[in-house]
């Protein structure tokens, strides 16, 4: 039993002690390599060129960067060191960004050093205040502006309430929802049956005529609509609640 107890004691200050020289690693000097430059240099300047990039992009919306992997250090030979940083695959919101740091010992380049970093970026979002039922006209009273952060896909999204009001969702969105565009569509103003006027344009001269439509529209929607004088079944896009077009 004594030497069971033993032996726990003998592991656990074996795991102690590895965990205690895990945290201290540091690289440090040699005879041979007598300069080092510690991980926070690389995320200085990381964070740097990307804050000078951002500024040159017009870049004014609240950001945070964050280290996701960088180097621990790196030993350089005697000499004046100077750096050079580039983002060789542009930057990434939302998503890694690698940032290099050329070192030049003396003006000659000696090693290169590669960051993987982070940029969030955050806007003033429009979102839904409550749950949406589809094909109801937004209202003020139906959204909100939340800061939340860019994601990764490029949906558009909106930041003025006039862009949004009277739209619909085309689904039923629960309270929190970004609105992006692509959620949004215009309410239906024409009805199967509905009259309407057919506008078109021909030889330079536009010439209009009656019509009936055959299917529900959006404004800016193709629908099928009954041509009065001929009798035909045409395309045509959606204008207003009254009108529609052809070739347009």
């Amino acid at each position: 039993m004594k030497t069971f107890i033993a032996l726990v004691m003998v592991l656990t200050m074996m795991v102690f002690t590895s965990s205690s020289e895990a945290a201290e690693l540091v690289i440090r000097p040699t005879e041979q390599l007598p300069q080092v430059v510690v991980r926070e240099n690389f995320i200085q300047l990381a964070t740097t060129k990307l804050e000078s990039v951002l500024r040159e992009n017009g870049e004014v919306r609240r950001h945070k960067i964050e280290a996701v992997n960088v180097p621990a250090g790196a030993r350089l030979p005697a000499g004046r060191i100077d750096y050079e940083t580039f983002i060789p695959n542009g930057i990434r919101y939302g998503n890694r960004t690698q940032v290099w740091i050329n070192i030049n010992v003396n003006g000659e380049k000696y090693t290169q050093i590669r960051c993987t970093m982070k940029i969030s970026v955050f806007e003033n979002m429009i979102t839904a205040a409550h749950q949406i039922k589809p094909e109801k006209p937004l209202t003020e009273d139906d959204i909100r502006f939340e800061e939340r952060e860019i994601g990764l896909r490029n949906y558009v999204y909106y930041t003025k309430a006039e862009d949004v009001l009277g739209k619909v969702v085309n689904k039923a969105v629960t309270e929190g929802t970004i609105l992006y565009r692509h959620i949004l569509w215009e309410p239906v103003v024409i009805e199967p049956g509905m009259p309407v006027t057919i506008r078109a344009n021909v030889n330079g001269i536009q010439v209009t005529t009656e019509g009936v439509s055959r299917s529900k529209g959006r404004i800016g929607q193709r629908i099928r609509v009954l041509n009065s004088t001929s009798k035909k079944i045409i395309i045509a896009k959606v204008i207003d609640a009254n009108t529609v077009s052809i070739g347009e």
